[in-house]
This record gives C-alpha cells, structure tokens and sequence, in this order.
C-alpha cells in the first residue's frame, strides 16, 4: 500500500502509482483527503491532495473492463475509475467484504442515474447479473457503480438525515424506523452513526421494503 500527494487527487494518484510501481489502470484509489485551494498567504501543503492506493484485485479488473465495454455498446463514452471504500461496521446488513467503488465521469450522464437515482438502481442489478456476483469466491471485493458521483452525494444527504434522527432517539429514548432505502445508503447511515454510543442501528425488513432502525443504545434514555 502506497501514498501520494498533489494539488489533485489525479496528481496524488499519479505520485502514489507511481512509487508503487502500478500503471493508474492497474491500481485501486482510496481518497484519504481531496484537498482543495489554498487561502491567501496559506502555505499550499495544507491544501493537497491525499490518497492511497493498492494492486487493483481481480475482480475489479474484470468489471471496470466488463463495465466500460457496456456503456460503450450503449454509446455513452465515459472514464472509469476504481476506489475503495470503509467496510461497514459490524452491525451492518451485509457480509463483512471488501468493497469497491466503480466510479464513471462523463458528459450527459443524467441518463444512467435516472428519477432519483432509479437508472442508476438498474444498472446496478443488470451489472451484477452480467459479472456472475453470485459465482463469486467468499470474501471476494463487492462491486458498486457511481455515476458522476451521485451516489456519493446521496450518502451524504442520508447520513446527514441519520445524524439528525440519531439525535432525536437519543434525546426521547424511542426508537426511529426509516424508510426503505437501497443497500448503500443504508450503509452510510450505519457507517455515519458508527461511532455514536448514544445509539445502535440495525436493518430490517426483506428485499426492497428493507430499512434501518436507530434504537437507544443501552440504558440510553432522556
């Protein structure tokens, strides 16, 4: 594992792949910091870019290639990139795995992401039945698709929304049910409340009607 920095984080990926060895196609990126512009007489260290990256594993190979053949057959060009993202916390729904960010950026990409993020769901689905995910080994890298970072900022808005409930069911003592969500955004909600002892989480439900509840931690009570 190898870090790097630059004003970007093309620049530090490109230092980082650089001392690992790896070509940028060949590597998987975890963005520690983005950095962003330096204030006025700041010296500009503070502003740059950090990530980390690692041998890209086989499986991400497989489905940045897979995934860029299908949206060039569908006439969409686009640039894929691969990062990792944080595992989820053990009180997550889903199997302790490695998780991989397939992340594409382009022109005119509102297609693929759809009324709120509906296209984006469907691909998703049509993805993961063409790279064979249930034929993967145990404990192989999970992939996900992010399209022109949507769903980066849903996470956010969602975790955001988690804070606020936490707070609430922390103050009363009851417990909240949210309303069903996909699979990763039920996860920033568990990895945004991760470190509140104020409060525990857990998922709920089968298939799409699948939620999360945030209930008061033990002996937690107004």
């Amino acid at each position: 594992m190898f870090e790097g920095t630059g004003a970007t984080v093309e620049e530090a990926t490109g230092a980082a792949c650089a001392a690992a060895g790896l070509a940028p196609e060949q590597a998987v990126v975890e963005v520690i910091s983005e950095g962003g512009m330096a204030a006025p007489g700041e010296r500009i260290a503070r502003a740059l870019a950090r990530v980390r990256v690692i041998a890209m594993p086989a499986e991400a190979v497989r489905g940045k290639a897979l995934l860029e053949d299908l949206l060039r057959r569908m006439g969409i060009e686009v640039q894929v990139r691969v990062r990792r993202l944080p595992e989820a916390p053990a009180a997550a729904d889903a199997v302790q795995v490695e998780t991989v960010l397939l992340e594409v950026d382009g022109t005119d990409l509102g297609v693929l992401i759809g009324w709120r993020g509906e296209s984006l769901l469907a691909l998703q689905t049509v993805f993961n039945l063409m790279l064979g995910e249930v034929g993967l080994a145990p404990g192989a890298a999970r992939l996900i698709i992010d399209i022109a970072r949507y769903r980066q900022r849903r996470e956010q808005a969602v975790a955001q929304m988690a804070q606020r409930m936490a707070a609430g069911v922390a103050r009363t003592g009851r417990p909240v049910t949210l309303d069903p969500m996909p699979p990763y955004e039920r996860r920033a909600i568990h990895l945004a409340l991760a470190g509140d002892r104020s409060i525990t989480t857990e998922s709920v439900g089968a298939d799409a009607d699948r939620r999360v509840t945030i209930r008061p931690a033990d002996g937690s009570r107004a």
